[in-house]
């Protein structure tokens, strides 16, 4: 019988049964305040960001790939399984409660994180074996690039997660507070304070998906003249209006959020043994995770640490493809 498995990330959950992905959506959902029912889940509540009525609040369950709010997680992956219903084959259905799904959970989680994730899924009716995102991650990559060791920088929303995977066991992995989500609040707060400019969050996500890329010399003439219009409100006159923005002025929120990365990084290979980290050099570092998708941050590291950088192909689904 086909597997189910969950990633369940800060800003996207997917899930899949077999090699087929039958739910990519937002981790948030729209609830009621005065009755508390759920409005909407997934990319429907997404879209209310920042656009709804006082009544309705938008909830995020997971935070920074952990469980901020076991509630709404419950009440999120009810949801999901509900929407996923039609997608599921009938075999797979009548037998749902009783199959042992496969469940990611982050690897710099404590324990009492792990137990909280544990009760979401026995409160969902679901019977789950949990398994490390990195060694999760390995699993799909040794298959591509067979290795010993693999140094993996997984790029999320809020946080990236360096590791280090031996022999598909997971060794050590670090935590870095730098994400996609951060890099668009960043350009928001530099809109705000270099051009007196506001803009909402799907704005700021639009300006920051068109024009975001991280500078090296080679990379600096191809991308400086390309330019995006980004809609908001002056600051100074409360009047909505239109501004024009050039990936050059974008790149003074880029590379500082870059060099933040790269330190990092940095941080994170000097904790590990001198051998270690001249093997895991000589091999190269794999980027994963939707946040990887950053034009010109592979070759930005590439520069920094003169070591091969490359990117996974489909680097958002390395996770769930390595549950399946």
């Amino acid at each position: 019988m086909s597997k189910i498995a969950f990633d369940i990330g800060s800003t996207v959950t997917r899930v899949s049964v077999g090699d087929k992905i039958i739910f990519q959506q937002p981790t948030c959902l729209a609830i009621d305040r005065s009755s508390g029912e759920t409005v909407a889940i997934g990319t429907q509540a997404y879209s209310l960001l920042g656009k709804t009525a006082k009544q309705l609040e938008i909830q995020f369950p997971v935070t920074e790939g952990i469980v901020a709010d076991t509630q709404s997680l419950t009440t999120y992956l009810t949801g999901v399984l509900q929407a996923c219903r039609a997608e599921v084959s009938s075999t797979l259905k009548a037998r749902l409660l009783g199959h042992q799904a496969a469940v990611a959970y982050h690897a710099c989680s404590t324990t009492a994180q792990q137990v909280r994730l544990q009760r979401v899924f026995q409160q969902i009716g679901l019977r789950a074996r949990f398994v490390l995102c990195p060694e999760a991650i390995s699993a799909h990559l040794i298959k591509k690039r067979p290795a010993q060791s693999l140094c993996m920088i997984d790029i999320g929303g809020t946080t990236t997660v360096c590791s280090v995977v031996t022999n598909g066991s997971h060794l050590q992995s670090y935590k870095i507070p730098w994400g996609g989500i951060r890099l668009t609040e960043g350009i928001q707060r530099w809109l705000a304070k270099e051009e007196q400019f506001a803009v909402g969050w799907h704005e700021a996500e639009r300006l920051k998906q068109a024009l975001a890329a991280v500078f090296t010399e080679k990379t600096l003439a191809k991308y400086r003249t390309h330019k995006a219009v980004v809609r908001g409100q002056d600051l100074s006159t409360h009047v909505g209006k239109s501004l024009v923005v050039s990936r050059e002025q974008l790149s003074f929120v880029v590379q500082t959020q870059a060099e933040e990365f790269v330190l990092g990084v940095t941080q994170f290979l000097t904790q590990l043994p001198r051998e270690m980290v001249s093997a895991l050099l000589a091999d190269g570092v794999t980027f994963v995770g939707g946040g990887s998708l950053l034009p010109g941050l592979a070759e930005f590291l590439q520069e920094k640490l003169a070591c091969e950088v490359s990117c996974a192909p489909n680097p958002d689904l390395t996770c769930i493809r390595g549950l399946a």
